[in-house]
């Protein structure tokens, strides 16, 4: 089935008031420790740059990622007491974690980042870019260089301010509170890719935000706005450039001429570019009705989220889900003891509700609701007979695990965790079939 050929998009019911309220909470002086992976999350190992006793200062650099060059910094100042194995949410599994005592005096590293401004040349700025040592903060964590590689034809940066999973409103609150670093991030990354634009894209009836953007608009030159639909999942960049552009793609954005990035994202570029600012803490949602006080919590990266928790009052109730992200897209872990990395922009917790699933009722909801196209009751039937050439023909990789199919399932069918089932064993199978 071709993509948007479907309805593909749904209003949800988003909850965002309960931490749409000004202010925050700052766990900066209150984490006595941090906890930084040395794993990626698709399971390659970190190249350790420190050993215990080494003295750190936000900003020392203290690995970097084996599968993509990705430098990693440490978000404070303070001494490494070694290594520890704790669980990682993002890899699905216990993993090492460098762990450093925070002594709370924030020193920065000098000169670890080389300021850029519009002044500089595109392989300059890109160079800046790529030392910076970003991935997308939106969710996804794929490392920020990669789309600035090379850029050809690529006429329009997006941005992606849409927040379309329930409960978050971290991209909202840092865009009004950094809307300056927005719009400056934006207008050197345009430069980065050769482009002509920067186009921000966020939902409708987000006045008090799009007021403070249009405020400082006219001293840029080359951005504009576009409001879109509150549809879910309207953040998939799929369909968002199909809103924004009217244009589809059958791989990457860049095949219409669109790079998309992350709200977030463009901020803490602006910093990094501008500023030589390694990014060391960021805004998280801790929201839903399975927790006492649902906020925003600003954190050193690495925070255990058992003490993000605890700042929001811990748990309503005895049974809850824990879901690192958001209720959509999110998987529920077991353990709190995870420690938050670069790119997990929430903590959504709910109130467990025991629902039993029926029998499949046929009714082709799910297919009618798939953003990609695809035809999820067909593909978990495939994955019950364990018959990966049928996942493949069905396109199973295709799915982004937005989890609109289990979500509008008048049967309460967990069709989603079909789709994951379908693309771990037709990775199997491409892993087996590379070693023959």
């Amino acid at each position: 089935m071709g993509i948007f050929r479907t309805r593909g998009r749904k209003h949800l019911d988003g909850h965002k008031d309960l931490t749409h309220h000004d202010g925050f909470i700052d766990l900066g002086h209150s984490v006595s420790k941090v906890y930084i992976s040395t794993i990626s999350p698709n399971l390659k190992n970190i190249e350790i740059l420190v050993k215990a006793g080494d003295q750190v200062k936000v900003g020392t650099r203290i690995g970097t990622r084996t599968d993509f060059y990705v430098p990693i910094y440490s978000p404070v100042s303070g001494v490494v007491t070694g290594t520890e194995m704790r669980f990682d949410a993002n890899a699905g599994r216990p993993a090492n974690h460098i762990v450093i005592d925070n002594d709370f005096k924030y020193v920065r590293e000098e000169n670890v980042l080389k300021k850029v401004t519009l002044e500089n040349s595109q392989e300059e700025i890109y160079a800046a870019i790529k030392e910076a040592g970003l991935v997308g903060l939106g969710g996804a964590g794929f490392p920020t260089y990669v789309k600035y590689t090379n850029p050809k034809g690529i006429n329009s940066l997006l941005v992606n301010a849409v927040e379309c999973e329930p409960y978050l409103t971290t991209d909202y609150h840092m865009i009004k509170n950094d809307t300056e670093y927005l719009l400056k991030g934006a207008q050197l990354l345009v430069k980065a890719l050769g482009a002509s634009e920067a186009v921000i894209a966020f939902k409708v009836h987000k006045e008090d935000m799009k007021e403070k953007i249009l405020e400082l608009l006219p001293q840029y030159e080359g951005i504009r706005i576009v409001e879109v639909p509150d549809m879910y999942p309207m953040g998939w960049e799929r369909t968002l450039v199909k809103q924004v552009f009217n244009k589809e793609y059958k791989a990457l954005p860049g095949e219409v001429g669109v790079v998309v990035n992350n709200a977030q994202t463009v901020i803490a570029l602006g910093h990094a570019l501008l500023d030589g600012e390694t990014l060391s803490k960021r805004l998280v949602t801790v929201s839903g009705n399975g927790v006492a006080n649902p906020n925003n919590v600003m954190c050193p990266i690495g925070t255990p989220a058992k003490e993000i928790i605890a700042a929001c009052g811990r748990y309503v109730g005895e049974e809850i889900n824990l879901i690192p992200g958001g209720p959509m897209c999110g998987k529920a872990v077991v353990k709190e003891d995870f420690a938050l990395a670069m790119h997990n922009d929430a903590l959504t917790v709910l109130q467990h509700v025991k629902v039993e699933s029926q029998a499949c009722l046929r009714c082709g909801e799910c297919t009618m609701h798939c953003p990609a196209g695809l035809q999820p009751v067909e593909i978990q039937i495939a994955v019950k007979k364990g018959d990966v050439d049928r996942m493949l023909a069905l396109e199973a990789k295709s799915c982004v695990e937005c989890g609109m199919c289990s979500y509008v399932c008048p049967s309460h069918i967990e069709v989603t965790e079909s789709m994951r089932k379908a693309k771990l064993q037709i990775r199997v199978k491409e892993m087996r079939d590379a070693k023959k």
